[in-house]
């Protein structure tokens, strides 16, 4: 915001009032009821703060008991202060699907996985000092012992050792079954437990031949893995429920990592041999095993161990790994997620148990321990509560740039409200007016709080931003009060505080008024953050401009009564005798320079100049909002220092492969009548060939298991066109969990009832199909995805409810409507600015060149965020928005000023500068400052706050200060015809022209209303056009 001077300086010519020259009434009747309008509201606003000003400085203790009360009972909402990091709580619209379906799962069937992984980076991690290293965590984690008493197996996903079963038992199982499958060929259809569905036949599943043909080829060969894997589907198919539910009863688990220490595992378990074998790895020991085995010691499966390695370096003329330079780890965890949601962590965003965020916990404190390292090796930690604790921290971080910003500021204030000299230096008083910019703050976060709204990873900025603008507000009020005119400066004190607020009351208003429009636009967004960031900053915004007008204004009085009584302004109790100014405490240079850059701005080769250097830089600015890239990441929110963000780029630097992982949510199914679309539909996905990299769905591997095992060779059709009877059904689902292939489903599925081997399953109301998306450049590439996938679900004409979830939808779906709320909010804001601009200046020609100033300034900021390494995010989206209160008050001010000076359009041009140039400087670089400490942040949202408003001071001068200037000096319209009430006195001093006019020639009507000895000052009126 910009002070508005409340005098106007006039150069000392007499012929200027040595005559009344009566008022030019408007010329059409438009223009004079926007003239009659305009004077009603701000004469009226000008009689109200010449009265609140006498009332504060009449009464200041009161007054500031008064402030500091509503600061404590709104404060008192912190009570519900609430921070917010979850990702689909901040972007995605409380009314959209994705939002209600994400709701609706964590409040019915809360996810329980708990994935963490440990990245280790070196020039060559295939040595014995690596393996060691990596093996030495692996025993610490599993070693860890909560206070609750709880160990890593209490929170692990424990998946089942797959030890081969005994083979002379499956062939003799394998026999009887196919004795019993060559039966079955002969029998009729009627035998089978089917329903058939003729109406769309043409779907057959293909026979993969994994039923008996594994068995016949057994002979007396140790069959291999894959064998392995058929031989036990068959066996589950033959031997069901006996003996197979007892031998899956009695099967080892182990619980779930992924590591290359797999490797050296013996039998299901990390054994005394296992540690022997790492204890004396060697490195041709290591390149032996990574090129030879393919089988996990612990899951005894076969597995591609290649995929967990990167920087892969391969021997010449071979394809045997010699080098590497990173390897990860995985830990599959498993919560609670019913205790999470009864009895969930206070304190904590996401719901989660105490016992998982104690081990979680201890965890991270184990792969944060670097000690012990080998020269050279890395590590870079991420667990599931990791973001959490990061974000949390990130969204209350920078404090101490705070602390330190709020003292630079102090002394700057100090600086400028006081002069040079021991007596009308002010820094107590600068110290109220910080304090009560930290109770603005303190009330916004305690009636917003009380409100429900939550504390997110934008608002951090706010203290910065109120800063600035309670600095702003501060300087008008104390400019207006020393430039009262000599006749009012020998009023009663509390009078001068009248007409000082009478003055400063209406500018701080204009200026408060334009920045909460332009957030009150931004309030009224879908997106959560976004809104809640605005509703915060408009009512801290309102607080600062109550406290600055109540509480400043209140301490202010008593600092200039101290003043008066000539009293230290460090020490109050010393008074001075004897005491006057120096001469150079009272100069002012900044007058002096706009004078002499005025002369300079009104000269044409400078006028040409300026315009095709303006034109210059808005090329530029269109070039770089052409550039200017739509992209949005929630990982910018951590600091690029911490681990999780290091964790990320280590991530994606050694491991992008696949793109984002979605998984499709369906309940209340009617599966005997939907499984043939269900199935469909995972076909469909799967022939997004352009879109999709692999599908894993269910229904491919229940078909196949029931075509191959349990359905005549002949029969058609097959699944999934046939529909099998309930009863069958749910019988043979129950089986196919309990099988090799589906027994890895099982745990992600929600049934009625607890599933239990030998017995049909209950109603299956919660299932998964899971897609992997391709990696996609940008929005232009992910939003069609992720809307093609929503269409075919919508298509897929599915009883119950069907949806898709993953953690890139949230972020796209952001993307989808971030452009869009953008452009909106800018024309919405704009338009709101102009109405005002044009309500406060009554010039159509004007404001229009005001408004041209604006658009301006937003092209240049918008396309240097281009070359600043900036994109459009829910970041820059908001501070935008902020950015056109700011641009529309250094033009405003200008524009302002040059409808009420006199003369010709160079003269006119060159006095708006001389007198209102240097508190429009002044207001831009006090709103810099305020933000200056955030030039080094590593916050995305700080940093991002930093360049934009950067960007913005520095636009926004240029065309508030040259380009206006120098436009209004060739298109600028004659001067509004002001009227101004004045006292008899006064008009008699202008008249015999014996002084200047102290008081601010306004384009509103004015009325002063002054006692003297009680009694009031007759007013006598007349009208002039200035």
């Amino acid at each position: 915001m910009i002070p508005r001077p409340s005098s106007v300086h006039v150069e000392n010519d007499p012929s200027v009032y040595s005559q009344p020259v009566y008022h030019k009434q408007s010329s059409n009747a438009c223009g004079q009821c926007i003239d009659k309008f305009k004077n009603g509201i701000i004469g009226g606003m000008e009689r109200f703060f010449f009265q609140y000003g006498k009332a504060v400085a009449n009464r200041p203790s009161c007054f500031i008991i008064l402030c500091i009360v509503i600061a404590a009972a709104s404060g008192s909402g912190l009570m519900k202060f609430r921070q917010e990091n979850v990702g689909h709580k901040l972007w995605i619209s409380d009314e959209s699907n994705s939002r209600k379906d994400t709701d609706w799962l964590w409040d019915n069937y809360p996810p329980s996985v708990r994935m963490a992984s440990m990245i280790f980076e070196a020039d060559d991690i295939l040595v014995p000092e690596v393996f060691q290293t990596m093996y030495r965590i692996h025993k610490e984690i599993e070693a860890i012992e909560t206070k609750l008493g709880e160990s890593w197996k209490d929170h692990c996903q424990l998946l089942p050792v797959f030890k081969a079963p005994d083979l002379s038992q499956i062939l003799s199982f394998g026999k009887r079954r196919r004795k019993r499958q060559a039966a079955n060929e002969t029998q009729d259809d009627e035998d089978f437990s089917f329903d058939f569905d003729f109406e769309d036949n043409d779907f057959f599943a293909e026979d993969d031949g994994f039923g008996e043909e594994s068995l016949d080829d057994i002979g007396d060969t140790p069959p291999n893995n894959d064998d392995m894997l058929s031989i036990a589907e068959a066996f589950s198919a033959s031997s069901y429920p006996k003996p197979y539910c007892d031998i899956v009863a009695g099967m080892e688990t182990a619980c779930f990592e992924m590591s290359l220490l797999e490797l050296w595992a013996k039998d299901g378990v990390y054994s005394s041999e296992t540690d022997d074998a790492i204890a004396n790895l060697t490195k041709e020991k290591i390149i032996e095993k990574i090129n030879s085995v393919n089988t996990s010691g612990v899951f005894l499966n076969k597995r591609n161990f290649t995929t967990l390695l990167s920087g892969v370096e391969y021997e010449e003329n071979s394809q045997n790994i010699v080098r590497a330079k990173a390897t990860v780890i995985w830990w599959f965890g498993r919560m609670n997620g019913t205790e999470a949601l009864l009895l969930p962590v206070k304190e904590r965003q996401e719901p989660i148990t105490l016992g998982t965020l104690e081990f979680e916990g201890q965890m991270l404190d184990v792969m944060l321990n670097q000690s012990g390292y080998p020269d050279g090796l890395k590590s870079f930690p991420n667990t599931r509560r990791s973001f959490g604790d990061v974000a949390g921290s990130t969204i209350l971080g920078d404090v101490g740039k705070l602390g330190i910003g709020y003292t630079i500021v102090f002394i700057f204030v100090m600086i400028m409200l006081g002069q040079f000299n021991c007596v009308e230096q002010r820094a107590f008083l600068s110290l109220t007016g910080i304090l009560g910019v930290a109770m603005g703050i303190v009330t916004s976060y305690g009636i917003c709080s009380a409100m429900g709204l939550f504390f997110g990873p934008m608002h951090g900025v706010l203290p910065f931003l109120l800063l600035g603008i309670g600095i702003d507000d501060m300087f008008v009020i104390m400019q207006c009060f020393i430039t009262l005119s000599d006749d009012e400066k020998k009023l009663p004190l509390t009078d001068r505080f009248g007409a000082a607020m009478q003055h400063a009351g209406v500018a701080i208003t204009i200026t408060s008024v334009t920045d909460v429009i332009a957030f009150g636009i931004g309030g009224s967004t879908v997106i959560p953050a976004l809104q809640s960031f605005c509703l915060y900053a408009s009512v801290g915004i309102v607080a600062t401009y109550f406290y600055q007008c109540t509480f400043f204004v209140a301490w202010m009085s008593i600092d200039q009564r101290r003043i008066e009584d000539k009293r230290d302004g460090c020490f109050p109790c010393w008074k001075h005798s004897n005491w006057t100014p120096n001469a150079w405490s009272q100069k002012s240079c900044l007058s002096s320079a706009f004078k002499g850059i005025g002369h300079l701005l009104t000269k044409w080769p400078i006028k040409i100049f300026v315009i095709i250097f303006t034109l210059a830089i808005a090329g530029c600015g269109i070039w770089g909002n052409v550039l200017l890239e739509q992209k949005f990441d929630i990982t910018w929110f951590l600091p690029p220092d911490t681990y999780i963000a290091q964790w990320f780029a280590k991530n994606k630097e050694y491991f992008p492969f696949g793109g984002d992982r979605v998984t499709i949510f369906c309940h209340d199914l009617d599966y005997q009548h939907d499984f043939e679309s269900l199935a469909q539909l995972s076909n469909s996905i799967k022939n997004q060939t352009d879109i999709v990299d692999d599908v894993d769905s269910w229904t491919d591997h229940f078909t196949k298991y029931m075509n191959s095992h349990f359905l005549p060779m002949s029969q058609r059709p097959k699944l999934p066109v046939l529909r099998l009877n309930q009863s069958y059904f749910d019988d043979k689902l129950a089986q196919f969990f309990f099988s090799p292939r589906g027994g890895k489903y099982r745990e992600q599925f929600e049934f009625a009832k607890p599933l239990q081997c030998g017995e049909p399953a209950s109603k299956l109301v919660l299932s998964t199909i899971t897609f992997t998306h391709k990696i996609f450049s940008g929005p232009e590439e992910h939003i069609p995805a992720m809307n093609r996938i929503k269409v075919l679900i919508a298509n897929a004409n599915i009883s119950g409810r069907i949806f898709p979830l993953s953690q890139g939808y949230t972020l796209w779906e952001t993307d989808e409507i971030i452009a869009v709320e953008l452009y909106r909010n800018l024309a919405l804001a704009v338009l709101c600015v102009f109405l005002t601009t044009l309500f406060l200046i009554s010039n159509i020609v004007t404001s229009s060149l005001v408004l041209v100033c604006v658009i301006l300034s937003l092209i240049d900021v918008g396309g240097f965020m281009h070359f600043w390494g900036l994109t459009i995010d829910t970041v820059s989206s908001n501070n935008l928005i902020i950015a056109i209160g700011l641009c529309v008050d250094y033009s405003a001010h200008i524009a302002h000023r040059f409808m009420v000076e006199r003369g010709t359009r160079n003269e006119r041009a060159r006095k708006t500068l001389q007198n209102i140039g240097p508190a429009v400087l002044n207001g831009g670089f006090s709103t810099f400052l305020a933000f200056i400490l955030l030039a080094d942040s590593k916050s995305h949202v700080f940093s991002s706050f930093f360049k934009i408003f950067f960007l913005v001071v520095t636009f926004g001068l240029f065309h508030g200060l040259v380009f206006l200037p120098v436009i209004l000096s060739i298109f600028g319209p004659g001067p509004n015809a002001i009227e101004i009430e004045l006292h008899e006195n006064e008009l008699n001093v202008i008249e015999n022209n014996e002084r200047m006019i102290g008081t601010e020639l306004r384009d509103t009507a004015v009325t002063v209303n002054g006692t003297e000895n009680g009694s009031t000052l007759q007013n006598r009126s007349k009208t002039y056009e200035i």
